[in-house]
């Protein structure tokens, strides 16, 4: 089971295209309508014998992954967060554990990164319209379907692990284990977070201009 990817919260819009590189902190609309928002209740949004999941516009993304185990991950915005430098609060119940920390988005590492911090990442940047999946069906995703995410706060290489999953496709002796939509995702993920990681993702003028995967 994988409720993260049915939770779509509210996406502002938003001019500024991320980058890794983290320009100084200041003032930002962002901050100020987070401050007012941040005086509102959060309220559970769904519920089961031993979790929650919350929503409200201060909420980044929450979900959870497994089965009878369910691991659970949100994050939040903090107080300190701005346009230019947003700042999440990840905390969570997994397999190992429950965790609970902040970092800065931007200093997020695809090559060695929880599942719970790719999620923020994955979200921070279909939020500010950056990352525009071409797979409806796949929309909010982390992870290409199938993919096992692991432990959610124990960190690991995802982009060789996408690559490993994609290299499954050719290694099989019969046929693929999934259609060819899913390794077309899988390929459109691994080029989202391998352009982040190098620093250089989305300096483009448009966001659809974002991305040029080829499928």
């Amino acid at each position: 089971m994988n409720i993260g990817a049915l939770l779509n919260f509210a996406m502002p819009d938003a001019t500024t295209l991320p980058r890794r590189s983290r320009p100084a902190s200041g003032p930002s609309a962002f901050s100020e309508s987070l401050t007012a928002e941040q005086e509102k209740p959060v309220h559970r949004f769904i519920q089961g014998p031993d979790f929650f999941l919350r929503m409200g516009e201060n909420i980044l993304c929450s979900g959870g992954v497994g089965g009878a185990d369910v691991q659970t991950y949100e994050a939040e915005f903090t107080a300190g967060s701005t346009d230019e430098d947003p700042v999440v609060r990840i905390r969570g119940t997994a397999n190992s554990g429950e965790f609970d920390f902040t970092c800065h988005i931007r200093d997020i590492d695809p090559h060695n990164a929880s599942y719970a911090e790719l999620a923020a990442l994955n979200r921070w940047l279909c939020r500010t319209g950056a990352y525009q999946t071409k797979f409806p069906g796949q929309a909010g995703s982390v992870l290409p379907c199938g993919m096992d995410c692991g432990d959610v706060s124990k960190k690991r290489d995802f982009i060789g692990g996408i690559q490993n999953f994609i290299a499954s496709a050719a290694n099989s002796s019969h046929y693929p284990k999934y259609g060819p939509d899913i390794y077309a995702h899988a390929r459109e993920l691994l080029e989202v977070y391998q352009e982040f990681s190098r620093g250089t993702a989305f300096a483009f003028d448009e966001p659809e201009k974002a991305l040029a995967v080829s499928l």
